[in-house]
């Protein structure tokens, strides 16, 4: 079994800054959530009623179409994050526009027996 440690850092509209993550293991066929590293709580706990404008990822291993992913509480994605692998390239900044509310997550599918 190999472990893929995903993370990313997003700063909303009022500024408040976050960094959620998940070490995931073979995840190859389900999503694995990312958790806000300071609470441990979801997205949608962590962020409720704000607006994430900038967001970085960053991935140790392989990520699977689309990225990082933000859900709604009906599991319809609402914004996506494309994540860097530091040992090839450093991440970058990226302008996006995503709502938050309750019971919304982050997730990432990745393939962490393919590094």
């Amino acid at each position: 079994m190999t472990n893929t440690y995903t993370a990313v850092m997003v700063t909303t509209a009022s500024g408040t800054n976050r960094i959620f993550a998940a070490d995931v293991t073979d995840s190859g066929s389900t999503y694995g959530e990312l958790t806000d590293v300071i609470t441990g709580n979801s997205l949608g706990d962590s962020l409720q009623g704000e607006r994430i404008v900038k967001a970085m990822g960053s991935c140790e291993n392989f990520i699977i179409s689309p990225g990082i992913v933000f859900v709604d509480n009906q599991n319809n994605i609402i914004g996506t994050v494309g994540a860097g692998q530091p040992e090839q390239a450093q991440p970058q900044w990226q302008s996006v526009n995503i709502p938050v509310q309750l019971n919304y997550k982050c997730k990432v599918l990745t393939s962490a027996s393919v590094a």
